[in-house]
């Protein structure tokens, strides 16, 4: 596996245009249909799960996800629900994508 950030440049952008690019392209499909490898990278039960309007015993994800050829596509972070749901908005937030020949990065606030 290509690590993220190597070869490609790294750029920060609003969080805003992330998810407005994740959206918009194949990743969200291609991960529900399991076309991609997804990898665990953080898996912790909520310790307060009603701060962030989710129920008891929800979970917070963070996942990575490569093609077939094991490169780099795009990072998330996700509430999973004890009945396997998504909470939140009800999809994966992306973190890091890959976008041609740039890793986007959400820009710290």
């Amino acid at each position: 596996m290509r690590f993220p950030s190597e070869p490609y440049p790294v750029m920060r952008v609003p969080a805003a245009i992330l998810r407005e690019t994740f959206n918009s392209s194949q990743l969200p499909e291609l991960m529900e249909r399991g076309s991609l490898i997804p990898q665990l990278l953080r898996d912790a039960h909520l310790e307060q799960p009603e701060r962030v309007g989710e129920s008891y015993c929800t979970r917070g994800q963070m996942l990575r996800y490569l093609d077939e050829q094991g490169d780099f596509l795009v990072e998330v972070f996700q509430y999973l629900r004890p009945d396997g749901s998504l909470g939140a908005s009800g999809r994966p937030d992306p973190k890091r994508m890959r976008v041609g020949n740039q890793i986007w990065r959400v820009e710290r606030t």
